[in-house]
């Protein structure tokens, strides 16, 4: 009985650290779709920051500094910024210190919604960062180009998919920012993108969850986003990424699931393995199957 009180009090006390235990997890992704323009273009994505709870000015400036040292094209955020409207400002200001090569894109959260939507707007723009909230943008290296949108908040805005796909060729390669990975569930097999980024999840915060996708019926399945909490998978031709995101909301534990930045490489080729690494570990590459046009 002892025994088991002390693996439960150690289990939850490991829970409260973990939050503050902050990695990083890289993806290499092959694609023929990515333009040789393109090749080794960074890609860094953040999201579900949530300033005020576990994360504020001094832990988030060295997410800040990471990022920056690595020297990414692009930065993408992902939604869900501030944990109650005061820190709105706080947190753009360490984001605005944010260096990317191109530029920097965001998403709206259902938080951002609920505690400022305005005054989330407002520093995205006062901060020279690109909204494709129901927008899209080209971005260019020569005389190649990829396609970069996104969609509103699932739960609390309405979704446009139409800036993203549209005046796009089956050779373009596309990229798709989403808040909420429930959104994945409604993309049409013939939308050629190719890579889809979604926050939301914080990876369950406990990571046995992730396993209920194999158990429950596909309805509970779309309902919870059981398939996609955390991490990369392939479905209908498309890479898919979640991220567990850097901060936590209600509940601030973790199990398993330790907040990350993710850096993303592209590069041009067949289609047939990602590599994935975490922290400084050595890298582990998921063969897949080949890209089928739609």
């Amino acid at each position: 009985m002892k025994k088991r009180y002390l693996i439960t009090a150690l289990t939850l006390g490991y829970s409260l650290l973990e939050p503050y235990l902050q990695r990083t997890r890289r993806y290499n992704i092959v694609d023929e779709q990515v333009p040789i323009n393109f090749n080794n273009y960074k890609i860094a994505f953040l999201s579900d920051i949530h300033y005020g709870r576990t994360i504020h000015d001094k832990n988030l400036m060295k997410i800040v500094n990471k990022v920056n040292k690595w020297n990414p094209d692009i930065i993408v955020l992902g939604g869900d910024y501030v944990m109650a409207k005061e820190y709105i400002e706080p947190c753009f200001r360490v984001l605005s210190k944010l260096k990317p090569k191109d530029s920097i894109y965001a998403v709206i959260g259902n938080h951002d919604v609920v505690e400022g939507l305005e005054e989330t707007e407002y520093e995205i723009r006062n901060n020279n960062i690109k909204s494709i909230n129901n927008s899209a943008y080209w971005i260019k290296r020569g005389d190649q180009k990829i396609k970069i949108g996104g969609v509103g908040d699932l739960r609390t805005q309405v979704q446009i998919i139409k800036p993203t796909i549209e005046n796009t060729s089956i050779k373009d390669y596309v990229i798709l920012v989403t808040h909420n990975p429930r959104y994945i569930y409604q993309l049409k097999k013939e939308y050629d993108i190719n890579l889809v980024l979604a926050g939301h999840t914080h990876g369950g915060q406990i990571s046995a969850l992730k396993y209920l996708s194999k158990i429950v019926p596909p309805i509970i399945d779309q309902a919870a986003a059981f398939s996609y909490l955390s991490g990369k998978t392939h479905k209908n031709a498309r890479d898919i990424i979640v991220s567990n995101g850097i901060g936590t909301a209600k509940f601030p534990i973790r199990l398993l699931t330790w907040p990350e930045t993710i850096f993303i490489t592209l590069n041009h080729g067949k289609k047939n393995v990602v590599t994935v690494r975490q922290g400084k570990k050595k890298a582990v590459t998921i063969r897949q199957g080949k890209k089928k046009n739609s």
